[in-house]
């Protein structure tokens, strides 16, 4: 039964795809007329920028799933670098921005769908909450199952994507000789530059949102300390050459254009194939989201699972089913994300995901600081250059992150996310001692 268990964990290319599958959604098809409004095609150096900006937090994720091989991610890393308290509140924040993600990801399927498929207008909460039942199901068959059903999609997803990529390579000299590449540098009406780079590096900060999923489901992993690193840089460097090349390809045939589009990258793609290119992207970004929800229907319920299994919820909420699935962390959160979707209130909440993100990102560049010294002699597969110099960047630009895209109300929420999730662990484990 182990052999069996080991062999339907994810092996290194497997992790890489499902990192892959974490990040890339619906969003990219609609990407580059938002990023090109503030900067023009100035915005291919803001998204090399902004890739290196996400590259600093996934290196930080890569060095500290190096200690760990179970499932938890920034969960795992907080708590064994800052104890219990600090570890729970990571923890269960996190557990809460991943269940307002998949309600959004739940809904945003469901409407690209009625979009494709018109005569199921107004069936919108019915399709959504369908979809969580039936990944919520096919989750607690096992993990073999869900594995072949995330690869299976992610590669599906890839398609359009990478077909895409290729094709425009070939247009990109006529994108240059039609002069849709000059001026290169083209502000806003009214924006100075740093404010048309902060803005447009956080719109790309987005669509990068997911990396530090695949750190969470360590424990399905085969040989997690050694690959988890490979699959974190892996899975960030595809997804940086991808968004490049569609945003490239995507001015080269529309130019200024862009602006006037609803969809670009389907109609840049009708330019380059004929009218068939926008059905190829229009079904690529139903199976994109499809994606996401499938990722997340296998990353949330162990996400809280791995909270129980340290002790710090009750631990019914780590059983598992003959098949090694958390049950009842899948029937929790499969009844939470439905409730979002009945109230219509995920849209607001999707807002504050962004801030409550962070409240990972920091304690994960901070674990790296804090757990070299706690492991001083640990031999790792992969350990940062330059001491602390680039979990402190790391840090840095995640407080500026937050400051050019948060408003203060999101921020006022994270604060008060954050003192309702400590009164809850005194709550639940105030008669606990304290363990770091």
């Amino acid at each position: 039964m182990s052999s069996e268990t080991e062999n339907a964990k994810f092996s290194l290319s497997g992790a890489t795809l499902y990192g892959i599958n974490a990040v890339v959604g619906s969003g990219i098809f609609l990407l580059p007329r938002t990023i090109y409004m503030d900067l023009g095609p100035a915005s291919l150096l803001a998204m090399l920028f902004d890739a290196v900006l996400v590259l600093l937090l996934a290196v930080c994720f890569a060095e500290v799933s190096c200690y760990f091989d179970k499932n938890g991610g920034a969960f795992q890393y907080s708590k064994s670098a800052f104890g219990d308290f600090v570890g729970f509140i990571v923890g269960l924040l996190g557990w809460f921005v991943t269940i307002i993600a998949w309600s959004a990801m739940a809904a945003g399927f469901a409407k690209l769908l009625i979009m494709a498929f018109p005569a199921l207008k107004g069936m919108n909460t019915f399709i959504s909450i369908a979809l969580v039942i039936l990944l919520s199901i096919i989750n607690s068959t096992g993990l073999k199952s869900s594995k072949i059903f995330t690869i299976t999609v992610t590669i599906a997803k890839l398609i359009p994507i990478v077909a895409f990529v290729f094709i425009s390579i070939f247009f990109l000299k006529g994108g240059f000789d039609n002069g849709n590449f000059t001026p290169f540098l083209r502000l806003k009406e009214g924006m100075s530059l740093s404010k048309a780079l902060g803005s447009t590096s956080m719109t790309i900060f987005y669509a990068f949102i997911g990396f530090e999923a695949l750190p969470v489901v360590a424990g399905e992993m085969r040989d997690a300390k050694k690959n988890m690193p490979r699959a974190i840089l892996g899975s960030i460097t595809v997804v940086s050459v991808l968004y490049f090349m569609i945003i490239a390809g995507t001015i080269a045939m529309l130019g200024v254009g862009i602006l006037e589009s609803g969809a670009p990258v389907q109609d840049a793609f009708g330019q380059m194939v004929g009218p068939w290119g926008k059905w190829i992207i229009s079904v690529g970004a139903l199976i994109s989201i499809l994606g996401l929800n499938v990722g997340d229907s296998m990353m949330i319920p162990r996400y809280g699972a791995s909270i129980a299994d340290e002790g710090l919820l009750p631990k019914v909420f780590a059983k598992k089913n003959s098949k090694e699935a958390p049950y009842v962390a899948i029937i929790v959160s499969c009844v939470l994300t439905s409730g979002l979707l009945l109230t219509g209130s995920f849209e607001q909440l999707a807002e504050l995901s962004v801030v409550f993100r962070f409240i990972q990102y920091i304690p994960t560049a901070l674990a790296v600081i804090f757990l070299r010294k706690k492991n001083p002699d640990a031999k790792t597969a992969f350990r940062l250059p330059l001491g602390p110099t680039i979990p402190i960047l790391a840090i840095v630009v995640s407080i500026w992150m937050l400051k050019e895209g948060a408003n203060s109300s999101s921020l006022i929420a994270g604060g008060v996310g954050i003192v309702i999730a400590g009164i809850l662990y005194f709550v639940l484990n105030g008669s606990k001692k304290q363990t770091s």
